[in-house]
């Protein structure tokens, strides 16, 4: 019966994950419904954690008036802080690596 009303076509886009890239979004209808992209990207911004930033949205939607299901997950990618990689022996520096932590948090439904 509700199988007529499920759309399962998602939205998919290629994006290179590089040093610009700050956080992902990820969330169901719910949000998107009464979130707009430029929401979803500057709601998050004042967030320092992901949990915070997933809970941030899923109130806005749900303040917002969402009558669907708004489950939404936040990945944050941040970038470590430089360490000094001073060889003790030759007082020389070498060329850190780039390394990425990625966290994964989700907010459940809210009602």
């Amino acid at each position: 019966m509700l199988k007529q009303f499920v759309v399962a076509e998602p939205e998919i886009q290629d994006q290179k994950i590089d040093h610009e890239v700050e956080f992902l979004v990820i969330a169901a209808d719910g949000l998107w419904d009464v979130v707009p992209n430029e929401d979803a990207v500057s709601l998050p911004q004042s967030e320092e954690e992901p949990e915070a930033a997933a809970r941030k949205l899923t109130f806005t939607a749900s303040t917002r008036g969402s009558a669907d299901s708004i489950t939404c997950i936040v990945v944050k990618f941040r970038q470590p802080e430089p360490k000094s990689n001073l060889n003790a022996e030759t007082g020389t520096e070498s060329s850190p690596k780039a390394e990425t932590e990625l966290i994964l948090d989700a907010t459940p439904d809210q009602k």
